[in-house]
């Protein structure tokens, strides 16, 4: 099969489609899907240049999610057939044509979904969801700000807040991101690089009852100091963190901009913080598929949809790896094989 293994950490053309063996007969509770499209995350960047906590040891191949079609399934398997498409999640493994995956870790596609649609789907809706709705209990008529919310998971944390009935307001890095965000709903969309933000938020008297934190440093201090008395704050990443593992001189610029919980001051304020990596939570299976099916079930009762930003060809991963890291993209991209 052609995969993309990663043998060293580096710039996007690192990644290079090379012939690799097949992953082989699924075991017992394992199905084995030939990928149809891939949803690209951040978080994949991070680990191709060596600045991601959970990648796993060189060489493997990246990749987070993935949506394909079930052509093999092992013998205790009792919720997929062949033939069914389904969206999976995985540490790593899915820039490639076939992936070996538990039985608990694919899903179902979402009828009316495109095939981009339903790879763009299963990272940044859980990942929402849970910061959202299962860690900080978004309330309808709440005002919840959303950083990055241009990004994959900050689109979908502004639909879902909207369906939810909440205002929201959406921090975003140039022009068409923000009119992206208005398209969407956001009630007040604001590009965070002309200034401080929070000098808008409370000229709007919008501060907010929840923070979806996704940025760090700056934007998390400035998001943390708006948030109204029993507020919550969800940290589900920082992007702006400069780790590189193997780069001492990095950890402690890391250690100064990672988002931190100040006791006291929450104490003083009656504030919350909350933090999710959904990776963590893929040795739970029944957490697993309990949480996806109510996120699933509120989706399509409000017919949210994922915004898909650019779509690539397989051979195209360094090109998209590219486009991501350059801040142009918005949504998800999508890479279809």
């Amino acid at each position: 099969m052609k995969a993309y293994p990663l043998k060293r950490h580096g710039k996007p053309s690192v990644l290079r489609l090379s012939e690799l063996p097949e992953p082989g007969a699924p075991d017992p509770h394992e199905i084995l899907v030939r990928n149809l499209a891939l949803g690209l995350n951040y978080a994949e960047i991070l680990s191709r240049k060596g600045q991601y906590s959970w990648a796993p040891k060189k060489p493997y191949i990246p990749g987070m999610e993935c949506f394909g079609e079930v052509i093999a399934v092992g013998d205790a398997v009792k919720e997929h057939r062949v033939g069914d498409r389904v969206m999976t999640g995985m540490q790593y493994g899915s820039y490639a044509e076939l992936v070996k995956v538990p039985e608990f870790m694919a899903f179902s596609a979402f009828p009316g979904y495109s095939e981009a649609e339903n790879a763009a789907t299963l990272v940044n809706y859980m990942t929402a969801w849970i910061a959202l709705f299962e860690q900080a209990q978004v309330r309808p008529g709440e005002t919840v700000l959303i950083e990055a919310a241009a990004g994959g998971v900050g689109t979908a944390a502004v639909q879902l807040c909207k369906a939810q009935g909440c205002r929201v307001i959406g921090l975003a890095g140039n022009a068409q991101k923000i009119a992206l965000l208005k398209e969407l709903g956001a009630d007040l969309a604001i590009n965070y690089r002309e200034g401080p933000f929070a000098e808008e938020v409370r000229r709007q008297d919008l501060r907010p009852d929840v923070v979806l934190e996704l940025v760090g440093g700056d934007v998390f201090r400035q998001s943390y100091g708006l948030l109204k008395p029993f507020g919550r704050m969800a940290v589900a990443g920082f992007a702006a963190i400069p780790l590189v593992r193997w780069n001492p001189l990095t950890w402690i610029k890391t250690l100064r901009m990672a988002p931190k919980a100040k006791l006291m001051d929450m104490a003083q304020r009656s504030i919350g913080m909350y933090a999710t990596h959904i990776g963590y939570l893929i040795d739970q299976p029944e957490l697993v598929r309990a949480t996806f099916s109510r996120a699933a079930e509120f989706m399509q009762a409000h017919g949210i949809k994922p915004v898909v930003g650019k779509e690539f060809a397989f051979g195209q991963i360094p090109e998209a790896h590219a486009f991501i890291e350059g801040r142009g993209s918005y949504g998800k991209v999508v890479v279809r094989l």
